[in-house]
């Protein structure tokens, strides 16, 4: 259900309702799609919606996941906003590397990634999805 998961990011996950801040505030609105499979419903739409409402999309893929979708959910240029590994074992280097696309200033200079970003939702994200694979 990745099509209804991308339809309800755009209508709620940013909305300044839920404590997105304002478009003009130039605070970039991130979106991450993780999956491992074909989606069970259509993703064109809402992936469209998602980056014309100006979420930045990253998608990754792991085992069976078709790469069509996910380079369809992928903002431009896809090769910097999709990544796919064969299996989770790799879930730690791919989302080190998107670190260096979405916090690139943070990032710059640094040949180590210590704390993805130093933004602090994302090395909890990176944390419990490690966490979640490992067990």
């Amino acid at each position: 259900m990745t099509g209804l998961a991308l339809k309800h990011m755009v209508e709620h996950s940013f909305s300044e309702l839920e404590g997105a801040r304002p478009l003009s505030h130039n605070i970039p609105r991130i979106g991450l799609v993780f999956t491992d499979g074909r989606s069970q419903d259509d993703i064109s739409e809402w992936a469209r919606r998602a980056k014309e409402s100006g979420i930045v999309m990253f998608a990754v893929g792991v085992g069976k996941a078709v790469e069509e979708e996910l380079r369809a959910i992928a903002s431009e240029p896809v090769e910097q906003h999709f990544s796919y590994s064969a299996d989770f074992s790799t879930m730690t280097h791919l989302v080190e590397n998107f670190s260096l696309n979405i916090c690139p200033e943070e990032s710059k200079g640094e040949t180590e990634i210590r704390s993805p970003c130093e933004c602090e939702a994302l090395v909890q994200f990176q944390t419990n999805t490690v966490a979640i694979l490992q067990s």
